[in-house]
C-alpha cells in the first residue's frame, strides 16, 4: 500500500489553513464525475487526478483542496490533512468531521473496491490517531443536500461500512450512529 504526501502526489502549496479541533468522525466523499478506470492500475493516474481536483478548487476559490485525505487503489494520500479544516463538507459543516474522497465517479469507476475500503479505514485511523478524529463515519449527504458520495459507497457507509471480508463491522459504535442505518 502507497501512502502518499503532497510531495508525492506534487500538491502546489496551500493558500492557507485553518485549525481544526477534535471531529466527531469523518465523511466519505465522491468525485461526482468521472474517473478513468486507468487508475485502477496506474497510480500515477491518481495523483494527476488529485492535482487536477487541486486546482479546480483553487478555481472555486478555496484555499486548497477540500478534502482531508483521499483514497485510490492503491493506497491513500494526504491532501489538507489532520487538524486542518476540511472545505468539501458544505458551509458550517467542515468543523465536524474531516473529509475522505474515494477516487471514485459516477462514470468510469463508479464503485470502490477492496482496496479502497480499506485504504479509506487507513485514512481514518490515521486521522483518528494524528488528527483528533472520532470514530464516526457519515455520507457527505448526512448533513448537505448532494448526490454524494453516490449509492455504493453511501450503501456501504448505511450498512456498518464494514472492511471488506468482514462482518460484523470493526468500526466502534457511537451515540447517535443509529441515524445512519
Amino acid at each position: 500500500m502507497s501512502i502518499d504526501t503532497r510531495t508525492d502526489w506534487g500538491a502546489a502549496r496551500s493558500k492557507g489553513s485553518t485549525y481544526l479541533a477534535p471531529t466527531r468522525g469523518a465523511k466519505a466523499h465522491y468525485t461526482g464525475g468521472g474517473v478513468s478506470t486507468n487508475t485502477l492500475t496506474d497510480h500515477e493516474r491518481c495523483r494527476a487526478a488529485m492535482r487536477g481536483y487541486q486546482q479546480g478548487h483553487f478555481n472555486n476559490g478555496w484555499n486548497d483542496l477540500g478534502y482531508s485525505m483521499w483514497v485510490c487503489n492503491h493506497g491513500y494520500g494526504f491532501g489538507r490533512g489532520p487538524h486542518v479544516l476540511p472545505a468539501a463538507n458544505g458551509p458550517g459543516l467542515n468543523s465536524g468531521h474531516y473529509a475522505i474522497l474515494f477516487l471514485v465517479g459516477t462514470s468510469g469507476v463508479t464503485e470502490p473496491t477492496d482496496a479502497m475500503l480499506y485504504n479509506f479505514h487507513q485514512a481514518r485511523h490515521y486521522l483518528i490517531d494524528n488528527g483528533n478524529a472520532g470514530t464516526e463515519i457519515k455520507c457527505h449527504k448526512d448533513g448537505y443536500a448532494t448526490s454524494c458520495p453516490g449509492g455504493p459507497i453511501t450503501q456501504w457507509v448505511r450498512s456498518g461500512a464494514n472492511l471488506p471480508g468482514t462482518n460484523p463491522s470493526p468500526i466502534p459504535t457511537q451515540p447517535g450512529d443509529d441515524e445512519m442505518k
